[in-house]
């Protein structure tokens, strides 16, 4: 009951802390002069900004620009509450934050068999949900699209997860009407967010069509190497449908940002061989999803970045890493997931600052699991010690 008792308590710390800073961002930006929109806290453009704009041509009958369904919903919401409130706009954009945490807590409950150890494994992971600091200046910051794109993300996993992996509360038919929706939402928020689900997805039900339901991650590694590899030899100018890009275009775009400085990696993807590409390409992994490391520190926010995040994921890491021999395979689906979005946006991003708020969607699965594995570590090593003092 008592342990019970603590989670309701953590939610409700997570739910209000939310909450509070997106309140308390808003009240300061409109005391400065932003509007309540944000802040500019790191330089450059506010995304925000650009949404809001959008949203009130919409709503206003006025030609707007069309880059995600971001800015269409926002419109329709000041539409219907005939309205121009930013803080109606933040409300909106709390509400995926609250489903991050339920779907969170959901895809947990599908990896832990022992209740009281759910309830431990819960806690750990509200903790890290509430301290990692991107991901709360990024949902709260500003009326960005990213919160939305967190929970979809999460929520196309756990629905197809509930359809080829383990068995759902509700019939396959409800779950893959869902998932369709999901998918649909995920992709007009971000393609490539739904281009990397579709992508780990495929590569896991291949490995498990071809291993008899036993999925190897050494073999999703090398699955995923020859088929960069692929299309870096054959089918670099091949477009995707769904984001209408090639590979070349793809390279090229990272190339035109190399010569901006600041908090850019500096690393070229552009080589003449393909040794030189994966050698540049794996520092640029390694980069996108952990760093800054030492070196690229610059200024203030990469020396907090590698402070706040960097060592925390590195312990995960090693950690997780550990770990591997207990993998079900649902939890080695989640870390095909993260791993394939690391990797594609280790093609296309050379920014630090936007790979702290890109790898945020990879970085999700990986604390679930982290959640599950130290939680269980720490339930397990608590009943010995109490064993003992009997």
């Amino acid at each position: 009951m008592k342990i019970r008792l603590q989670l309701i308590l953590f939610g409700f710390s997570y739910c209000s802390l939310y909450f509070l800073v997106t309140t308390i961002i808003y009240f300061i930006s409109v005391s400065l002069g932003f509007e309540g929109l944000g802040l500019p806290l790191f330089g450059g453009g506010d995304d925000g900004k650009f949404y809001y704009e959008q949203a009130t041509n919409f709503a206003e009958d006025l030609p707007y620009v069309f880059t995600s369904i971001h800015p269409l919903i926002l419109g329709w919401i000041l539409k219907i509450f005939s309205s121009d409130s930013v803080y109606l706009l933040r409300f909106y954009n709390y509400i995926p934050i609250l489903g991050l945490l339920l779907v969170s807590l959901l895809l947990l409950k599908k990896t832990v068999e022992i209740k009281k150890l759910f309830w431990v494994s819960s806690t750990i992971l509200m903790v890290l949900l509430m301290c990692y600091p991107s991901l709360l200046l990024n949902t709260t910051l500003s009326l960005y699209r990213d919160a939305w794109i967190y929970f979809y993300f999460l929520w196309s996993i756990y629905l197809f997860s509930n359809i080829f992996i383990s068995k759902g509360k509700y019939p396959k038919i409800i779950n893959a009407f869902f998932l369709v929706f999901t998918l649909f939402m995920l992709g007009g928020y971000r393609k490539y967010a739904l281009l990397s689900f579709l992508a780990g997805s495929l590569i896991y039900l291949t490995l498990k069509f071809l291993s008899r339901n036993r999925i190897s991650l050494i073999k999703a590694m090398f699955f995923s190497v020859i088929g960069f590899s692929l299309f870096y030899l054959l089918l670099s100018n091949f477009k995707f449908p769904i984001i209408s890009l090639s590979f070349s275009d793809v390279l090229m775009y990272r190339q035109s940002s190399l010569e901006f400085g600041g908090s850019q990696m500096g690393i070229s993807l552009n080589q003449s061989n393909i040794v030189l590409f994966y050698y540049n390409y794996f520092y640029s992994l390694v980069s996108n999803s952990v760093g800054p490391l030492p070196w690229q520190v610059t200024g203030m926010s990469t020396l907090i970045l590698i402070l706040s995040e960097t060592l925390v994921f590195l312990l995960i890491i090693i950690f997780l890493f550990r770990s591997r021999k207990r993998y079900s395979n649902l939890e080695k689906y989640f870390l095909i997931q993260s791993i394939i979005w690391f990797m594609l946006i280790s093609i296309s991003n050379d920014n630090l600052g936007t790979a702290a708020r890109l790898r945020i969607v990879g970085w999700l699965p990986l604390l679930i699991l982290f959640s599950k594995f130290f939680g269980e570590y720490l339930y397990y090593k608590l009943r010995l010690i109490r064993l003992s003092n009997k």
